[in-house]
């Protein structure tokens, strides 16, 4: 792929921008200084009107062809180039977009970014490749009555000086906290009252005849402090009405957290919580101190990712970030995770940046297992690691089966490949699993000697995965970029079988779309019956009965370990999946929250064995019913004042499992619980309630979707919405279908996840394929470069009839060329085809299985 940073160096920028979000523009002067090295320059700018451009204060003739300004003849050496454009703000959720929320009566506007991977070039002409660091220095205008909280990566400047007007202090009153653990001090920020009132016309091009010089009437600008040098997809911006809360840490790092106005502020306390202890946790093991003054936090209403790490203004989706007073544990645990994870990559990405795209692992697989190690510091009594091995771990196991998955050190050949190597199964959890692996091998002391030599060497620079592997060699007893290379640069993993305690094994690579498993020669030092190695064991019938015999016994990562390997082994012919049923009833007397997860995990699979509403489903819903009837006796269905952590997960599996039987008199009394006044019901519970509530009185949807247009709480707002996505009411389903084209009810952000839990349901299946083939297009423009492959790939997960096959490949199929969405396909149809495969030789068996039990 052409590389622009070829052709000219840059080395700081001085953005002028002026943005009206009523009149949906932006625009004004970059001023770029660097070194030229081709006669021909290129700069990044998607549908941007380029109007002038300067070298040296000499105008030079130019072209735009939509993507790309090209500008030739120029010296080679130092030139400053300013360029003059316009632009339009979007509502994609990419590059300068807009976001809404309803406050007061009235619709708020927020201006927000999000240039991770590609899309810096939408806002402003730049280099936008993760190799050109540079150096920004940032000017926003925006209409003179507007009183708005401006913010960006580093704190504004107070220039005398100077004309633009900065708006006033936004601090206000102080209060103290007895919060055990918090932080010294804490204020209240807010914005002022702003009304809408009448707006002027597109003033955008304010700044066009005039860079570096005072603003047009009309305008004012908040001028902000140099950023460090860094990559162009980390600048950032938000602009909008916001309150929130400021915290100082123990090392002197003011972190403030911002909500919308229709947002309780007492919601960004948990969150400032967890970044000021979590800054701590990377400061005091990483070697290098956090290098900036301050971390802003911004929860906005509108957001594509679950969160972006913007060095020192970090931005999340309100879901990943807001834990209000009615917030449950599994939101907590969430929060923090999502919190820990983008502030580890302030060194992770931000300080320390992978050259290309190919790397992103550098980025994604650390942070992903750094936020456990943080969280797992800051509250160990959350047991954070049970998720990871049931999550992450689990998660990259069941994706990293097929001939054609990607591996996480991955090629990228065009830009829009670059959106689609954000694979959460790989990139995120299969290379979190591999850095886990490497951490326990070398140990948690020496890894981070390693880790602090590399950020001594390569702070404010880039690399490749090499770079890390040679700074942790010295503290290994073994080759860490042998090891590493094996897993990281090719798909897949092993299956082992062997004898003497391991002593003697074998391996091949482990597939679910092919019947011949080819040797293998990953280096693997030694077989651990834990959650460490990226493999799977397959043990002879001898050899896990044994296992089970010994159950209580094994640490909770063997019992863990046991059971997955287990159901992954099942899908291939090495076992049966008929072993399945006997197996998970041996656990109707567990206590482990996590191994019921892998239960949970076992005995959803099972399902695609048998047919809606037939009789063998039912007579399997009545063993799901029976298996976890006695813990459900035990645990209870409400929540109780001495329950841990442990309890709290528990209840909430077994009630899901619960709900899947039917057991009519468990859901008539969750039903009884409800109130219409959501707030009073216990939160822990609450999502059974609702579902409960919902499936006794099917009516209820229209009161459901009403109080889900006027929550603000994400975690209650999704829990009423999904609600719906389960049922098996005729008018409710076509009720949920109808929000699909609904943008105004069901923000797009969670257009994907909503036609995903909707396309689940048997009853809706068939229709709700039929909608998407009719709003392709729509969907298209909807979701964006990075979230489109998603329909694909979570149809994929789901169809298991041929006739589901063969419509899925029909419509997808032509589509393969697509860079979008053509890894989804073809893994897609793999894993579409080995579901079938299993379908095929099991189904008979399972069901004999299931008369037996």
């Amino acid at each position: 792929m052409e590389r622009f940073l070829d052709y000219y160096v840059p080395e700081r920028y001085t953005l002028d921008i002026a943005i009206d979000k009523y009149e949906k523009t932006i625009g004004g002067v970059v001023t770029v200084m660097g070194e030229v090295l081709n006669e021909t320059v290129k700069f990044h700018a998607v549908d941007l009107a380029i109007t002038d451009v300067l070298v040296d204060g000499e105008k030079v003739k130019f072209r735009v062809d939509g993507k790309v300004l090209e500008i030739e003849k120029l010296k080679l050496g130092k030139a400053e180039i300013i360029i003059y454009y316009n632009g339009k703000l979007n509502e994609n959720m990419e590059g300068a977009y807009l976001s809404t929320y309803e406050y007061d009566g009235k619709t708020e506007i927020i201006v927000a970014t999000q240039f991770e991977s590609h899309y810096a070039r939408e806002a402003f002409p730049c280099i936008d490749e993760p190799e050109a660091k540079a150096v920004f220095e940032l000017s926003i205008a925006v209409p003179e009555e507007s009183k708005d909280i401006i913010l960006s990566n580093m704190p504004e400047l107070m220039l005398s000086s100077a004309p633009r007007r900065s708006r006033p202090s936004t601090k206000v009153a102080s209060r103290s906290s007895s919060r055990k653990n918090e932080p010294v001090r804490s204020s209240l920020v807010s914005s002022d009252s702003l009304p809408r009132g009448e707006c002027a016309n597109s003033r955008a091009a304010a700044l066009r005849n005039a860079p570096n010089q005072a603003l047009a009437s009309g305008f004012k600008a908040i001028s902000f402090a140099p950023t460090p040098r860094m990559s162009t997809y980390l600048l950032a911006w938000v602009i909008g009405r916001f309150h929130g809360k400021t915290v100082t840490n123990k090392h002197g790092v003011e972190i403030t957290t911002y909500a919308a106005l229709n947002q309780d502020v007492d919601s960004v306390d948990f969150a400032n919580e967890i970044a000021a202890r979590s800054l701590e946790f990377y400061d005091d093991n990483f070697g290098e101190p956090y290098p900036l003054k301050r971390c802003v936090q911004v929860a906005l209403p509108d957001f594509e990712a679950g969160a972006m790490e913007n060095w020192g203004l970090v931005t999340y989706r309100e879901s990943m970030l807001l834990a209000g007073k009615n917030a449950t544990l599994g939101t907590k645990k969430s929060v923090a995770l999502t919190v820990a994870h983008e502030l580890s990559h302030q060194w992770f990405g931000d300080l320390v940046t992978m050259k290309w795209w190919d790397d992103l692992w550098l980025n994604e697989s650390f942070a992903s297992v750094m936020e456990y190690y943080a969280v797992d510091a800051i509250h160990p009594e959350y047991k954070i690691f049970e998720g990871f091995f049931t999550g992450d771990a689990y998660l990259a196991l069941t994706r990293d089966v097929y001939s054609d998955v990607q591996s996480v050190h991955q090629e990228v050949r065009s830009p829009e490949e670059i959106a689609t190597l954000f694979d959460a199964a790989i990139v995120y959890s299969k290379g979190a699993r591999l850095m886990l692996m490497l951490i326990r091998l070398m140990g948690w002391e020496q890894f981070c000697k390693g880790v602090a030599d590399y950020f001594n060497k390569y702070k404010y620079q880039n690399t490749v995965g090499d770079d890390l592997w040679e700074c942790l060699k010295p503290y290994a007893e073994f080759d860490p970029k042998k090891l590493m290379h094996a897993f990281i640069d090719k798909p897949g993993y092993p299956v082992i079988e062997g004898k003497n305690g391991f002593a003697d094994y074998t391996q091949k690579r482990f597939l679910l779309d092919s019947d011949r498993m080819s040797k293998s020669d990953w280096p693997l030092s030694k077989i651990t019956e834990d959650m460490s190695g990226h493999y799977v064991i397959n043990l002879s019938d001898e050899q896990f009965e044994e296992r089970l015999v010994q159950f209580d016994e094994l640490g909770l990562e063997e019992k863990l370990r046991l059971l997955i390997d287990r159901n992954l082994v099942a899908k291939t012919d090495l076992a049966s999946s008929a072993d399945l049923l006997p197996l998970v009833k041996k656990f109707r007397n567990e206590d482990s929250a996590a191994v019921w997860s892998v239960v949970l995990s076992i005995v959803s699979g099972l399902k695609v064995f048998f047919e809606p509403d037939s009789e063998e489903e039912k007579q399997y819903k009545k063993m799901v019913g029976e298996l976890v009837k006695p813990k459900l006796i035990e645990v209870g269905l409400t929540t109780r004042k001495d329950d841990d952590e442990n309890t709290i997960r528990l209840r909430a599996i077994l009630m899901g499992l619960d709900f899947y039987a039917e057991t009519k008199e468990n859901i008539a009394r969750l039903s009884e619980m409800y109130d219409d006044d959501i707030t009073k019901l216990e939160p822990e519970i609450r999502e059974s309630i609702l579902d409960a509530k919902l499936y006794t009185e099917p009516e209820m949807i229209d009161d459901y979707l009403e109080k889900y247009q006027s929550e603000v709480e994400p975690e209650v707002k999704f829990e009423l919405l999904f609600a719906g996505t389960i049922s098996k009411n005729e008018k409710v389903l076509k009720r949920m279908l109808k929000l699909l084209e609904q943008p105004e009810i069901v923000k797009p952000q969670d257009h994907l996840h909503l036609y995903v839990y909707l396309y689940r349901n048997p009853r809706l299946r068939q229709q709700a394929f039929e909608w998407l083939k009719n709003h392709w297009g729509y969907v298209r423009e909807l979701a964006g470069d990075k979230t489109l492959e998603g329909y694909p790939r979570y149809m994929a997960g789901v169809a298991r009839t041929e006739a589901e096959y063969e419509e899925w490949r029909a419509f997808f199929e032509p589509m393969q060329d697509d860079a979008a969405v053509s890894r989804a396909i073809v893994i897609g149809k793999k894993e579409i085809a080995a579901r079938l495969k299993l379908i095929q030789e099991d189904k008979e068996a399972v069901k004999k299985a299931l008369l037996r039990e």
